[in-house]
């Protein structure tokens, strides 16, 4: 699949765009505050119906503007698709087809894409919870309906944790025993999707990794969920936990342990990534995995999704510059590639695009800067 064409209005400091784009690497280049990175946020927000920088609609009209409208032409299916998004401070109503959108999984069937934002390698120095998000999101974008599962989650924890906040004595133990069972039962399936889709990624990852860095830096990502102590994870495991840690618990007023906490592991050359990788190292460790997503997703459902690689090239060496771009010259797929600067050699053959001040020129050939 491959979005053809995108008109925006009024998103962020894109006044007014009507772009047509190219099937291999779309590259867009020019100084920061430009408007590249609203561009493939727009991109990626008719996808996952949720920008990848801020979770408020409210930041992503333009300044003073009630509404934002993306448009936006799909190749891909028997027939392809048309997808319409507008958006304002408190809302987002999407259509796709001319038809409600009534699921956001629906608009990532029709246009899959597999990105990566600035702030995603950070996720490999931080607390656990983004590289959580950053598994889950795998998992969704392999199969779209296992959001409803992630949902579900999240509610069922939710219940369980007002239940934990009950004031002493009118606690109803046979409700928070019921609510923890139902809690274990949900989470269980979440950590048996989450271990299915690393098991995938991690065949393909260091394949990929190699041909980014040129190296070999001994990539191993996994995730065992520690309340399982090393075994099989099963919901008899997971409610022992919840009782084992029924009084911490109660005493916090949250749900401590289960797969909300649990942590996804990466290691290079035998340490972990977390304190040890360099910024390139992480940063080309997130492009392949990128990369990697996309490979698995197209191997799984037949149509290549459509990448979104913001300030991609950044703290890379030119070499490393140059295999990355490589690499997406030969993905079967469409890419979107920010940059405040490349060389001729690393993007030869991409659509480029240069912004200025919200705007987007498209050039025929591209000398190089």
């Amino acid at each position: 699949m491959r979005l053809t064409r995108l008109s925006l209005t009024n998103f962020r400091n894109i006044r007014e765009a009507s772009l047509a784009f190219g099937p291999g690497v779309n590259l867009v280049l020019g100084a920061n505050g430009q408007g590249k990175t609203n561009l493939v946020e727009a991109v990626y927000f008719m996808s996952w119906l949720r920008s990848f920088r801020t979770s408020r609609s409210a930041d992503l009209p333009a300044s003073g503007i009630e509404a934002a409208h993306l448009l936006g032409l799909v190749e891909g299916g028997p027939a392809g698709h048309e997808l319409e998004v507008t958006i304002t401070a408190g809302n987002r109503r999407a259509m796709l087809d001319q038809k409600g959108v009534r699921s956001p999984r629906e608009c990532l069937s029709a246009l899959a894409v597999a990105c990566l934002s600035p702030d995603d390698p950070a996720v490999l120095e931080g607390g656990p919870e983004g590289r959580r998000l950053l598994l889950d999101r795998l998992v969704v974008l392999l199969r779209p309906p296992l959001a409803l599962l992630m949902q579900r989650y999240t509610r069922h924890l939710k219940e369980r944790n007002r239940l934990l906040r009950a004031v002493p004595g009118t606690i109803d133990s046979r409700l928070l025993e019921a609510s923890s069972e139902t809690l274990a039962q949900c989470g269980l399936e979440v950590v048996k999707a989450r271990l299915d889709a690393l098991e995938r990624l991690a065949r393909r990852l260091p394949d990929t990794l190699h041909a980014m860095s040129g190296s070999d830096l001994g990539v191993c990502v996994s995730y065992e969920p520690q309340w399982a102590g090393g075994r099989e994870p099963t919901i008899d495991a997971l409610l022992a936990t919840f009782r084992i840690r029924m009084n911490a618990d109660l005493a916090l007023g949250y749900t401590t342990a289960g797969p909300h906490a649990d942590d996804l592991v990466v290691v290079m050359q035998g340490r972990r990534a977390r304190g040890h990788a360099s910024r390139g190292q992480k940063k080309v460790l997130m492009l392949a995995w990128k990369v990697t997503e996309a490979l698995e997703y197209l191997a799984s459902v037949g149509e290549a999704p459509v990448l979104v690689l913001d300030d991609a090239l950044a703290d890379l060496d030119p070499e490393r510059q140059e295999r990355v771009v490589s690499v997406l010259r030969t993905y079967p797929g469409q890419a979107f590639v920010t940059s405040a600067v490349a060389s001729r050699d690393a993007v030869r053959d991409a659509t480029v695009f240069r912004a200025h001040a919200g705007t987007f020129m498209r050039e025929e050939s591209w000398a190089g800067s």
